[in-house]
């Protein structure tokens, strides 16, 4: 799973990078919307969350999951009638980091959420012996999760802080449209090829973003396929596990 003391950082420099790229973007020839705000979708054969953004122009959709991991990248048909090829890249860093900062909020959002069960009162000598119930069961496991991700969180800032940190790297597809700059486990910014895009035909354009962030190491294990289906994939869902994963723990593995 993606380390989230780095997807943290990422975040941080991300949202300076979306205001500035807003900025640049609005200098396209044709009037531009608002930035579509990212919405949750559900993706992979498990219904795992996930989020999808698109940039203020319109052309460039991401589908990130929970993991921020891209699940799908889209361009729009006929997308140099909204805007030119140079400004491509700043369109695909748009909206990768609205999916980004959706994703991050969510999972923070979540974890805040799950708070340990209240304990149950002792029985009385002699008493009844009280069992808990599932839903306390599977809260205990829930909070017991995230007491170990929060102190790998704090483990893992003492160790960043006198770290060096890990320098940018410049990733791009088989076609070589867009370069992708990748730092901490996330793009942080993407540099179009102008005169390669000038004859790129939109399905190259698409194949060859999802091939770089393939290239780079943040791809999915629910990215959509060629033919436009789901992958299948075995960890896709884990989260809706909690119940029998706490059962089996209760129980002892009969």
């Amino acid at each position: 799973m993606t380390d989230p003391v780095a997807s943290a950082s990422i975040l941080d420099a991300g949202l300076e990078a979306l205001r500035d790229i807003g900025a640049r973007l609005d200098r396209a020839p044709a009037p531009q919307p608002p930035p579509t705000v990212a919405e949750p979708v559900l993706v992979g054969t498990g219904n795992a969350r996930g989020f999808r953004a698109s940039d203020r122009t319109g052309v460039v959709a991401i589908t990130l999951d929970e993991d921020l991991k891209l699940v799908e990248a889209t361009v729009l048909d006929h997308w140099k009638s909204r805007v030119e090829p140079a400004f491509l890249g700043e369109a695909l860093t748009e909206a990768y980091l609205s999916a980004l900062d959706a994703a991050v909020q969510a999972r923070s959002e979540r974890l805040a959420a799950e708070t340990p069960p209240a304990a149950a009162p002792a029985s009385e000598a002699g008493g009844p012996v009280v069992f808990p119930t599932l839903d306390e069961v599977v809260a205990a496991a829930r909070a017991s999760r995230e007491r170990n991700e929060n102190e790998r969180l704090r483990q893992q800032r003492e160790r960043a802080s006198a770290a060096e940190p890990e320098p940018p790297r410049e990733v791009s597809g088989s076609f070589g449209y867009l370069t992708l700059r990748v730092q901490g486990g996330a793009m942080i910014s993407a540099t179009p090829n102008v005169s390669a895009l000038a004859n790129a035909g939109t399905a190259n354009v698409q194949e060859d973003i999802e091939a770089a962030f393939g290239n780079a190491g943040l791809k999915s294990p629910h990215a959509v396929s060629e033919s436009g289906s789901v992958r299948p994939d075995k960890s896709a869902g884990r989260e809706f596990d909690d119940e029998e994963d706490a059962w089996r723990g209760f129980h002892g593995n009969d």
